[in-house]
């Protein structure tokens, strides 16, 4: 004899998942805790990125936390250290890897030259968040926090610029991207950089 149905309702089906699996993670919430901490050491090390002890400490003071911000803002310049030029020169230095249309018309450049930068880019972007997360803990939104919150929005924006040149040649390829750059269509390009 099959077993009575205990839940007739589709609602009343999802309560019940829910309440399983809530009462499973309370069960075994530390285990579950110390897997997820484990996999983030593990992908951090994969990507060549040895957390630092001190990336693991909270920041306790304001003025830590807008330190962390200032810091990362000025590792980020330099190594940017002017934004157009350093676009121009992500540009020169994908062009050497682009083969000869002649010769090889389907192959593209090596577009690691910009997941490299983007990781990089990302990399100061992490550290100046957690000074923006420190500020907006310590004071909500105030005059701090907007001041570092536009140094984390330009960071971002810079980001996308290069997410744009890589989305120009996921579309089509080298010519697309020489078409964009030649017609000054790249977000770099159209952009009012801060003097």
């Amino acid at each position: 004899m099959a077993r009575p149905t205990l839940y007739k309702t589709h609602q009343a089906r999802l309560q019940a998942a829910r309440e399983k699996r809530r009462r499973h993670y309370q069960k075994f919430r530390e285990s579950i805790l110390a897997k997820r901490r484990q996999s983030r050491k593990e992908k951090k090390s994969c990507q060549g990125n040895e957390p630092s002890d001190d990336e693991d400490e909270p920041i306790e003071t304001l003025h830590d936390c807008i330190a962390t911000v200032k810091y990362a803002k000025d590792d980020f310049m330099a190594y940017v250290k002017s934004p157009r030029r350093f676009f121009d020169l992500l540009m020169d230095e994908y062009s050497k890897t682009m083969p000869d249309p002649e010769l090889n018309p389907t192959a593209n450049g090596d577009k690691s030259i910009f997941e490299r930068a983007i990781t990089r880019l990302e990399d100061f972007l992490d550290q100046a968040n957690r000074g923006l997360d420190g500020i907006l803990q310590m004071c909500g939104v105030s005059d701090e926090w907007r001041a570092a919150d536009g140094v984390c929005r330009f960071m971002r924006e810079m980001i996308g610029m290069i997410e744009d040149i890589l989305l120009r040649l996921a579309e089509g390829g080298d010519g697309e991207l020489s078409i964009a750059f030649m017609g000054n269509e790249l977000w770099y390009q159209e952009y009012k950089f801060p003097v």
